[in-house]
């Protein structure tokens, strides 16, 4: 390998300005690599070196298939960066980038003229691949890009005001095309992905909330799996996979204190490997009402004669219904921001109640479309009355349902439907006016209460499954773990294949964990299986928690100390992390100290690791003995630290532990 592989490479990719002549024949020195080799673009979580640690790195030639490189190696001989040339033509063409010790992001130059055209996220890093096709250094489309990753895509570009970022996970009519998606459909998304630069500064305009800090911290979907839409739904020719109502959530300031947002994404659907978003992101803050609703999900319209010529709102070709729709939508898009008076959300949601009664009555003639338009109304009241935007939202739900019980059969899905967000509602009020611990009991009782009449007399309503985990759930929390149990098998058999029947094989399986082996066997953070039948003769606290948790975040000073404390002893922890995605998991567990092994499978809350266990609520902990079988189960930190001694088979009382040398 000469000189020339690794100079003509950082000249070719024209972002370090280095001479050849500074080369040594060797190769260059670590400092050289780390003060000069950076990625290009901004997003990527790389394991870099302090200076001080730069004496104790090696960089040297290495022999990678049909091609060289030069490797560079960390203190603790772990690979921080591989500089290829792939086509053995003495010019890197590929810069390669580790973080610890796995490749977490790459920069190729295909056509080997000394630019690099191609950027992707690897491993744990992601799998985003873009693609710089005049090579100035931006990406310009996407080869592949998840769901999760094409919300961060908008959260970045939201946060750094930059639209030309924003309009690559925009849909273009390109790609609406490509999806077949009928004329009338495509114009209105279209018009809501216009003029991006002006909606962002709009949305930029409305609040106070995002600092220098704020990052993007995981991807949010109501339901696990993304919806599909058949091609004889009318919205177009081919079958649609999109998420209906995804959200991101930001973290404003670094810990402590952690602060979020939310940011409404909306409708998500996927084009090839790549997904898109069909509306500019909003942030929601304070008592704001996620209110801007997807196209591609709203109801059904007839289609017939569809074109752009003479396509109406919504596709309907009813005038009145499309200038109630249009005012429906010109109402939305002037909706209350976070700094709006009470009195300005509550016009809103009579303003907007109204309108949709008005489409109710419109859609008659249509069963269908009525009971969609019905559907919002109750959506609408009931998000309404969650958030102490309206409160009269309560009395209308019960209304509604009182005016509709005559028409309803018994048992049918609209009025479970309406009968369960009634009950939301209710619940809601009910906590938000509880000023007192008594007051609070009786909600909660009264909640437990609805929620058994409900599945008794829907046992097959689409609501029933998360009604019954509401319900088993309650009851756990209220100390009453055999009823807990009851309904918890009750939902694991009436639905077995619905993650919420999962989750509740899973709690049984929690329940009834004492005296037990743990069948703890999952995927860690680096890819490897962490099985905890291989941590025998060890007492073994097993931690479920996530970033974004509070009480685990605060939890983990006298963890740290315990852990550093007894580890000599035989304690060993084991963290389960829920997170959506890995990312940002490693440098949180930097930051914070944890050097103790970390499971990890994509799905948060709903992963398999959760799902196994039907983890409710973080941090949820389990304590293992030296013969592999579950001692207890903590509520808190001050429960393993009394529990530890006897699981360690300790002679002396454990000395209490504090977090004073946390930081040692």
């Amino acid at each position: 390998m000469r000189r020339r592989l690794l100079s003509c490479g950082v000249l070719g990719a024209g972002f370090l300005g280095l001479s050849a002549g500074l080369l040594h024949a060797e190769g260059p020195t670590p400092e050289f690599v780390f003060s000069k080799f950076v990625p290009r673009q901004r997003d990527v979580e790389i394991e870099t070196p302090k200076p001080a640690e730069y004496p104790k790195c090696t960089v040297k030639p290495e022999k990678l298939g049909k091609g060289s490189a030069w490797l560079i190696t960390g203190p603790n001989g772990q690979v921080l960066r591989r500089f290829v040339d792939t086509n053995n033509d003495d010019t890197v063409d590929q810069w390669r980038y580790y973080n610890n010790g796995i490749e977490v992001y790459r920069e190729i130059d295909s056509n080997f003229n000394e630019k690099a055209d191609q950027f992707r996220w690897l491993n744990t890093g992601g799998s985003r691949w873009g693609i710089d096709s005049n090579e100035d250094k931006l990406i310009d489309e996407w080869k592949i890009l998840s769901a999760e990753e094409a919300s961060r895509v908008a959260v970045n570009a939201l946060l750094a005001n930059d639209a030309d970022l924003l309009r690559l996970v925009l849909v273009t009519a390109e790609d609406l095309t490509e999806l077949k998606i009928t004329a009338s459909v495509q114009k209105e998304i279209l018009a809501n992905v216009s003029s991006p630069a002006q909606k962002l500064r709009d949305v930029l305009s409305k609040t106070k909330s995002l600092t220098p800090k704020s990052r993007w911290m995981r991807f949010d979907v109501a339901s696990a799996m993304p919806s599909a839409i058949p091609a004889d739904d009318g919205k177009a020719a081919g079958e649609l996979i999109l998420y209906e109502n995804a959200m991101a959530i930001i973290e404003t300031e670094a810990p402590p204190p952690r602060n979020s947002l939310l940011v409404q994404i909306g409708e998500i659907v996927k084009i090839g490997d790549v997904w898109k978003l069909t509306q500019i992101p909003q942030l929601i803050e304070g008592n704001q009402v996620q209110l801007t609703a997807g196209v591609l999900m709203q109801p059904a319209q007839s289609t017939a004669g569809d074109s752009p010529a003479t396509a109406t709102p919504g596709g309907t070709s009813d005038p009145r219904v499309a200038a109630l729709v249009k005012q429906l939508q010109e109402l939305d898009g002037k909706a209350p921001t976070a700094d709006s008076s009470p009195a300005a959300f509550v016009k809103f949601n009579s303003d907007r109640a109204t309108l949709l009664r008005e489409l109710i009555k419109a859609t008659a003639k249509d069963p269908k479309e009525q009971e969609n338009w019905l559907r919002q109304l109750v959506d609408g009241l009931t998000s309404a009355v969650q958030t102490g935007a309206y409160e009269d939202g309560l009395n209308q739900l019960k209304l509604l349902e009182t005016q509709l019980k005559p028409q309803l059969k018994a048992g049918s899905p609209l009025a479970s439907y309406i009968g369960y967000r009634r009950m939301l509602a209710e619940y809601s009020v009910s906590v938000q006016s509880a000023k007192t611990s008594a007051a609070q009991a009786k909600a909660q009782e009264e909640w437990i209460k609805d929620l058994q009449a409900f599945v008794e007399a829907y046992p097959k309503a689409e609501d029933a499954p998360d009604a019954m985990v509401q319900l088993a759930t309650g009851l756990e929390f209220a100390g009453k773990a055999a009823d807990a149990r009851k309904w918890f098998a009750q939902l694991a058999k009436d639905h077995p294949d619905s993650t919420a029947g999962k989750k509740a094989a899973g709690a049984i399986t929690r329940l009834e964990a004492k005296g037990k082996p743990l069948p703890l066997a999952f995927a860690g953070l680096d890819g490897n299986k962490i099985d905890i039948r291989n941590y025998r003769d060890k007492a073994v606290l097993v931690v479920f928690w996530a970033t974004w948790c509070k009480p685990c975040f605060e939890d983990l000073p006298k963890l740290r100390a315990m852990y550093q404390q007894y580890h000599a002893q035989g304690f060993e922890v084991i963290g389960v992390n829920l997170d959506n995605t890995p990312n940002g998991v490693k440098a949180y567990m930097q930051q914070n100290g944890m050097t103790w092994p970390q499971i990890h499978e994509a799905g948060g809350l709903e992963s398999p690791p959760s799902l196994a266990f039907g983890v409710i609520s973080l941090p949820t902990m389990f304590l293992v003995d030296k013969k592999g079988n579950v001692h207890s189960r903590p509520a808190s930190i001050d429960d393993v630290r009394s529990a530890l001694p006897e699981a360690l088979e300790l002679k002396k009382p454990m000395a209490a532990t504090t977090g004073t040398n946390a930081n040692n």
